[in-house]
């Protein structure tokens, strides 16, 4: 079986794969390879979060500057000459206009974001969640305080502490539903034992319910197991927002 290419982090810096990523603009080899590079790469993952952060924080004032009620915005006293633009109703656009060129210089604007906030498609990773509790060897107990509330077929992500046991150069993972079918799988190199991992779940799941993250050793790093026995197993529950 012929291994993909895992993007390097300068490659990925010039692609600006990251925004691009979140925003689900990367063709599908690069977002691949990208997937496969940011497991490895502690700077390409705290830039997902601040940028999956940046978005929900600009969506937010996109929300509310839309929720204003419109007789607020048409019948405000008028501030004659160049203080006009100092009314609530000119700031709040323009302050997250601000925001967008400071933290997108790749032109992303307020309509993008109306558009990508309703819609929740294609790849845009909109929430995280943090998983806390390990299980090992099988046993389907687990942190029922782990709730993962979004829309059904939302992207999200998972971060939680990779503390796997058995020591291997790659790490085999499924999440399974609640009647133990593997939903999502993929590979975590071994070096990000013992260290927070960040896991996209891209496309989100078509159920609600309870979930499996499940671990194993890779024997050969081509999907093939070196044994059935959990080497770490995370439990949380789905609930969709109406």
């Amino acid at each position: 079986m012929t291994k993909m290419k895992i993007m390097d982090h300068n490659e990925a810096v010039r692609l600006q794969a990251a925004e691009k990523y979140v925003l689900g603009e990367l063709p599908k080899e690069q977002h691949a390879a990208y997937e496969e590079h940011y497991f490895d790469c502690p700077a390409c993952a705290e830039e997902i979060k601040a940028t999956v952060a940046f978005m929900e924080s600009a969506r937010r004032v996109v929300r509310e500057e839309a929720r204003e009620p419109v007789a607020a915005r048409t019948l405000a006293p008028a501030v004659p000459g160049y203080f006009r633009w100092l009314r609530p109703a000119f700031l709040v656009p323009v302050f997250a206009a601000l925001l967008l060129v400071i933290g997108y210089q790749n032109g992303v604007t307020i309509p993008r974001l109306k558009d990508s906030s309703s819609s929740q498609m294609g790849q845009n990773i909109s929430s995280s969640f943090q998983l806390r509790g390990s299980v090992r060897g099988g046993s389907e107990s687990g942190d029922a305080a782990n709730k993962v509330r979004v829309h059904s077929g939302e992207s999200f992500a998972l971060t939680f502490d990779f503390t796997p046991t058995g020591t291997f150069s790659e790490y085999d993972w499924q999440l399974r539903d609640q009647a133990g079918r593997a939903v999502k799988f993929g590979h975590i190199s071994g070096d990000k034992k013992y260290q927070p991992v960040s896991l996209n779940v891209a496309g989100g799941v078509e159920s609600a319910g309870k979930y499996n993250l499940v671990f194993f050793g890779s024997a050969d790093g081509a999907g093939q197991t070196a044994n059935e026995s959990d080497a770490q197993r995370l439990t949380f529950t789905v609930e969709f927002l109406q």
